[in-house]
């Protein structure tokens, strides 16, 4: 153990630190109390005693803890001469070994617990899908990260001077960071206003409804039965007084849910910096858990660059690099924010900063505007359909209505605005007028509104550009928001070109392009385009060579 504490041995069997046995009983008995409270509720009909039910609970727990104790005792890892082993498992032995060139990326994370002790999380990514694709080590010496590292840049033959390995060490997630050392540089820090904007224009941010919404009902199970119910009702009656206190009341509410989210983005995105350093980009981030993230350069397939609406008003963008690997659960975010390089940023300072950050990508050469729009002219394939399907789904719909209204209309003559629901009606109540159904339009309407909005972005924004070196910029919208990508025509898989029995005299297709990449987008894709350019891009991307 000593060994462990003090540091890395290389080739020594280590054990995690007894801290991550802390943290797995923990979360261990977190879950179990759901278990718990359903078997004690199984057993309720036996009307056990209190004794014999705290000695359950007491033999439950038990076995859990010695259950942990023992495979962390047999959890064991080795930093070997070509490879990471990770070996697991009590009776059946499993063994997981990546080899250092393998590696894809190298996330650390350091909660803030963990630094009294010099320690971190290390996830070790080999960018496979499945469940042995990656090492996850909680609670190890903090300069194991950085030992990989070196290790993986040792073994892995690089094409330029500039992927050797610093002899001084990545910034380390305690955030420290001093542009001096030599072989790294700062290429990008994220301000406190950075941040606030990116939270502030997060259309996810309506996701806090959901958090708010669920901490009330959490409330059920704490407060005294009925108080949460009044609580809601007073509310709902205060909203209903006036306009005045209606829109009081929604902008309450949509305050509390932009709180949420600059604390969430303010947590994620504290002291956000981006570091270049040989063939590397590392990206340290957090405030109560420091994150750090190397990404090899040569691994990025492509990048993304995002906005939404308000972004694009507010001439705002966010940059992801697609990789082939998918991450991992623990990393803090989502697969459409695996990657991500720049939270936001000035479009200003967006191609500069890229071509200081990944000077392979340079991406001077291009402009916004100059890619060739293929989807113009072609308005009537894009436009129509959202447009058919609302007015047939709206007209099926109201007739519903107003055929209902003639059945439950007691007397034929009787005007369909007076036509109620039948008393003993399973939902509705006696009152409640069939024709108010009509409401139910707005459905139709929005789902079609929604799909016509995103069938229009396509149409004035698809579009390419085809640069030197075997690059492609793909310009196109991504449900309400527009999406700018760039990558090489080695990293497409395949083509694949539709037509559609109403486009072939028009000569009019789809075509789609994916890539190997699993976070974020893997396609290039053109809703609608031309024969002739889609022949265009088809011989293009089958191109030999890179």
């Amino acid at each position: 153990m000593r060994g462990m504490e003090t540091g890395t041995v290389h080739g020594r069997w280590m054990r995690v630190h007894p801290l991550s046995l802390i943290i797995d009983i923990t979360e261990r008995a977190r879950s179990m109390i759901g278990t718990m409270v359903s078997l004690l509720v199984l057993i309720a009909w036996m009307r056990p005693s209190r004794p014999v039910v705290w000695a359950i609970i007491t033999l439950a727990v038990t076995v859990m803890i010695v259950r942990r104790i023992t495979l962390w005792a047999c959890r064991r890892y080795r930093l070997g001469d070509d490879e990471i082993t990770l070996v697991t498992g009590v009776f059946n032995t499993v063994r997981t070994a990546i080899p250092y060139d393998h590696i894809h990326t190298i996330n650390i994370g350091q909660p803030f617990f963990f630094k009294p002790f010099g320690l971190v999380s290390v996830t070790i990514d080999s960018g496979g899908t499945s469940g042995g694709s990656s090492i996850s080590l909680i609670a190890v010496p903090a300069n194991l990260g950085d030992e990989l590292e070196r290790l993986r840049l040792k073994s892995t033959d690089t094409a330029t001077v500039d992927a050797e390995p610093s002899p001084d060490p990545v910034p380390t997630v305690e955030g420290e960071s001093d542009s001096s050392r030599e072989g790294e540089r700062l290429v990008f820090h994220a301000s406190a206003r950075d941040t606030v904007l990116f939270a502030i224009t997060d259309l996810g941010f309506f996701a806090a409804l959901a958090v708010i919404y669920g901490f009330a009902q959490n409330l059920r199970d704490l407060l005294p039965e009925g108080m949460v119910d009044a609580a809601e009702y007073a509310v709902f009656r205060y909203a209903a007084g006036s306009i005045l206190t209606a829109v009081m009341v929604v902008t309450a509410i949509l305050a509390s849910m932009l709180v949420v989210s600059v604390v969430k983005s303010l947590l994620q995105y504290h002291r956000f910096e981006v570091w270049r350093r040989g063939d590397d980009l590392i990206i340290v981030r957090g405030l109560l858990t420091r994150r750090s993230v190397t990404i090899p350069v040569h691994r990025v397939q492509a990048i993304t660059i995002r906005q939404s609406v308000l972004r694009r008003a507010l001439h705002l963008s966010t940059v992801q690099v697609g990789l082939t690997t998918p991450g991992t659960e623990g990393d803090g975010d989502d697969a459409e924010t695996r990657g991500g390089i720049l939270p936001v940023i000035a479009d200003k300072r967006l191609h500069a900063t890229l071509h200081d950050m990944l000077p392979e990508w340079d991406l001077r050469e291009f402009r916004p505007g100059s890619a060739k729009r293929t989807a113009r002219g072609l308005g009537r394939y894009l436009l129509i359909m959202p447009i058919v399907w609302t007015m047939l789904a709206g007209a099926v719909m109201a007739a519903g209505v107003l055929t209902a209204a003639r059945f439950y209309a007691p007397d034929p003559n009787m005007p369909l605005d007076e036509v109620t629901f039948p008393a003993g009606h399973p939902v509705f109540e006696p009152y409640f007028h069939v024709l108010w159904l009509l409401w139910l339009l707005v459905i139709p309407l929005l789902a079609g509104g929604y799909a016509f909005a995103k069938q229009w972005l396509k149409l004035r924004t698809e579009g390419y550009a085809l640069l030197d070196d075997g690059r492609i910029v793909v310009t196109g919208a991504r449900g309400l928001g527009f999406v700018t990508m760039i990558t090489r025509r080695s990293r497409i898989q395949c083509v694949r070109r539709r037509t559609y029995p109403w486009r072939i005299a028009a000569g009019v297709e789809s075509l789609d392009m994916p890539m190997f990449v699993m976070n974020g987008y893997s396609w290039l894709r053109f809703t609608v385009i031309r024969s002739p350019e889609a022949q265009r891009l088809h011989d293009w991307a089958t191109e030999s060579g890179s």
